[in-house]
């Protein structure tokens, strides 16, 4: 419908429009041009222009004082925590390096020292993250997730794409693998468990035997799981995947009996189950019917994961 202005004189500027004038429902395209041409600059265009202002100054002022962090401040943060004076703990460090580990700045050596260190310090283990709310009402030793463990993860990371010269991601995670504690055996089978997937990020062939030993030897599961499917990665980088030239072939016979043994013996599924896709990678088909079962599981990591090993098998990877 269209707009009808009130009679002359029924109401005043700034008022509201009184009961006996009658009342209009218009759309703002009815209103006459000077209406629609105020109520847009009152009420859509100038509060926008306030807000767009607001915020660019906001962000000039951000980008103005925003300073890039660099690896000798991220190792210092790690190594001394809120003791530094920038009340910033390693939780919260880790969390920032966790989100740029692909940035220069974060792969430099001094970054892979600091985790390093933090490994080698088992008091560290008291520092844990409360990572959801049911965390939050449990007892600290209770929580699942240790400073050390992240670090093993991120050094094994680290190391594998700075190639670690100096060999002592390899060292220093090998020794993790024999972690043992008669108060805390959680904690030490989760640094187990957090060494095996970092060094199978490093791809150091001189720790398959390490990792061997776990996977034949380790009271735990899941670090007997852990350690099949960094066999897996280990073998698929140095044998099949051309990587690396000139490995000996007793390095891949080793890592092979290993596999083999406990995909046939070992009681878990898990470690069937990553034995069997292990084996695929570096071309055994030891496991292949475990393989064809598991890529019709209803869980869709395990059938992506079974598939990918029997490309592998069938020549198609």
């Amino acid at each position: 419908m269209s707009y009808t202005p009130p009679p002359p004189g029924s109401t005043e500027v700034g008022k509201p429009t009184p009961d006996d004038v009658p009342k209009q429902d218009a759309h703002i395209r009815d209103l006459p041009p000077e209406v629609r041409r105020s109520f847009l600059l009152s009420m859509v265009f100038f509060p926008s222009a306030v807000g767009a202002g607001i915020c660019l100054v906001l962000f000039i002022g951000w980008w103005t004082l925003r300073e890039p962090k660099k690896a000798p401040q991220y190792a210092l943060e790690l190594r001394d925590g809120i003791s530094n004076g920038t009340k910033r703990t390693r939780w919260q460090v880790a969390r920032e390096i966790a989100e740029h580990i692909h940035d220069k700045d974060v792969q430099d050596p001094a970054v892979l020292s600091a985790l390093l260190d933090i490994v080698e310090k088992p008091d560290l283990d008291e520092e844990v993250e409360v990572w959801s709310p049911s965390d939050m009402i449990r007892k600290a030793e209770e929580r699942r997730v240790r400073l050390r463990w992240w670090a093993a993860y991120f050094a094994g990371h680290l190391g594998g794409v700075l190639k670690d010269p100096e060999g002592r991601t390899a060292k220093v995670l090998t020794k993790a693998l024999d972690e043992q504690s008669n108060d805390d055996p959680q904690t030490a089978a989760g640094l187990r468990t957090y060494a095996a997937e970092g060094l199978a990020l490093l791809k150091d062939l001189n720790t398959a035997d390490a990792l061997a030993q776990r996977l034949t030897a380790d009271s735990d599961a899941g670090v007997r799981a852990t350690a099949a499917y960094a066999l897996g990665a280990l073998g698929f980088h140095h044998f099949t995947s051309g990587a690396v030239q000139g490995a000996p072939p007793a390095k891949l016979a080793a890592i092979q009996e290993a596999l083999r043994e406990a995909f046939l013996k070992d009681n878990d599924i898990d470690v069937t189950y990553n034995a069997a896709i292990a084996l695929a990678r570096i071309h055994d088909d030891t496991g292949r019917k475990t393989l064809d079962k598991l890529a019709e599981n209803p869980d869709p990591l395990l059938q992506g994961q079974a598939r990918k090993a029997l490309a592998i098998l069938d020549g198609k990877k």
